[in-house]
């Protein structure tokens, strides 16, 4: 019990400070700013056809002088394929709507590779290594709704930091293959210059296409065809199999759970293929009118996206101390769903649902040291100091410091009503005012 509880904390806290921005900015190393939110509409188109869209944000690390992460948001319409590419980062996938296929290429040793497929659904996330060839086929069905796959990259170095991530986080496998002259492909695949030329002349293709036969569903599709031909061992066998790829936060038990939300953490114990990816995943779902309590993580950057709800934040400045290169101040902020939130470290930060209704984020993160700090409840970091010092440190009788560190029992997940609506209006006020 005493584990889940820890675990569960990591996984509210790390939650908790994904959330962070809507007018807000972060102060990098140097005076360096950058935003704490991407909103949905201000991501960056990369295709857009019928058969469906992605779009991208880069995440910028407060240790780092350019971003370390790179976010892209798929969207498939029934029967259409995400093409091929080859992944120069490690990978990290969450499925949001939809079902589909996923494939990606295993290395069995050093030279022989093979394609592994796997069924995935809303809620499942899975990791895949760099290096790796990654496409997907979302399910051959009109009456399904769109297949909407949420990928992050993450560049680590060998003793897990975050690294630089490159806006190019793939590579399109047929640029690799056009981007050779025709003499090179003749000589380096051993086929007629006819081949080559006819691979030359035709025109690429967008990244998304439709799958189509005949301008109608393939019936005798592979898809089709292997789900039909699966006796009832099979199936047992490939669920059996695919237990260790992917991880689905609905159909997990929650690290912790009560009337105010739940909140779960993935780590490699839960998903096998995270142990090498440094490379670390959470769900937070709070219930109408709860809250995070206020916390901070020393040591990391952490990135959300807000695939439910609406609700508020308030972050605050680790150091109050004037600076002509320390532009921190503390904020106020409404977030929604398809926001993206960078939060970096040492920040100081609570979020919290409407009394209307329930506010449901997935965080990603590399993985650093897990010692994220809180400031109120048993864990509180203010327990560690004598209560008479803490006194002299808040200007206040040490009666009331006894009275503020009365611990709570259980500091993560808790009840707030109408806190998000009053820091609206006082953030509202403020507005007013520098106005």
């Amino acid at each position: 019990m005493a584990r889940k509880l820890v675990a569960a904390a990591v996984a509210v806290a790390v939650a908790a400070f994904f959330l962070l921005a809507v007018s807000g900015a972060a102060e990098l190393h140097g005076g360096v700013r950058a935003p704490l939110l991407m909103t949905k509409e201000s991501r960056r188109s990369v295709v857009s056809t019928d058969a469906g869209s992605i779009t991208s944000v880069d995440v910028n690390d407060d240790s780092r002088a350019r971003g370390s992460y790179h976010l892209e948001f798929i969207t498939m319409e029934p029967s259409s394929l995400f093409l091929p590419v080859l992944l120069h980062a490690d990978m990290l996938f969450y499925v949001h709507t939809g079902k589909g296929r996923v494939y990606t290429s295993v290395r069995e040793d050093h030279e022989k590779e093979r394609v592994e497929h796997m069924d995935v659904e809303r809620g499942d996330v899975s990791v895949v290594e760099k290096g790796s060839v990654f496409y997907v086929q979302s399910r051959p069905s009109p009456a399904e709704e769109s297949l909407q796959i949420h990928l992050i990259f993450v560049t680590v170095d060998d003793e897990g930091n975050s690294e630089k991530a490159s806006n190019e986080a793939y590579s399109i496998i047929g640029d690799l293959v056009h981007g050779f002259t025709a003499k090179i492909l003749q000589k380096g695949f051993g086929v007629s210059e006819e081949t080559i030329q006819a691979i030359k002349r035709v025109e690429k293709p967008p990244l998304i296409i439709p799958f189509l036969h005949n301008n109608e569903m393939m019936e005798t599709h592979t898809w089709i065809r292997r789900i039909t031909s699966n006796t009832h061992d099979e199936l047992a066998n490939k669920n059996k199999k695919n237990k260790n790829k992917k991880f689905n936060f609905f159909k997990a038990k929650p690290d912790v759970e009560n009337c105010n939300g739940w909140s779960t953490i993935l780590t490699h114990k839960d998903l096998k293929a995270l142990k090498s990816s440094h490379i670390e995943a959470f769900m937070v779902n709070l219930s109408k009118g709860s809250m995070t309590g206020p916390h901070w993580n020393p040591s990391a950057s952490e990135i959300a996206i807000v695939i439910h709800g609406q609700g508020m934040v308030q972050v605050v400045c680790p150091n109050k101390a004037p600076s002509e290169t320390y532009q921190c101040k503390e904020t106020n902020f409404r977030v929604e769903e398809g926001d993206v939130v960078a939060v970096p470290r040492h920040r100081p930060m609570s979020h919290m649902s409407y009394n209307n209704g329930s506010l449901v984020l997935v965080g990603f993160s590399s993985i650093t040291r897990k010692n994220l700090q809180w400031l109120a409840g048993k864990n509180s970091l203010l327990q560690t100091i004598d209560q008479e010092i803490l006194a002299l440190a808040l200007n206040v009788p040490k009666s009331i410091v006894k009275d503020l560190m009365r611990s709570q029992s259980e500091p993560i997940i808790l009840d707030c009503t109408s806190c998000a609506e009053k820091l609206e209006e006082k953030m509202e006020e403020e507005e007013v005012y520098e106005a």
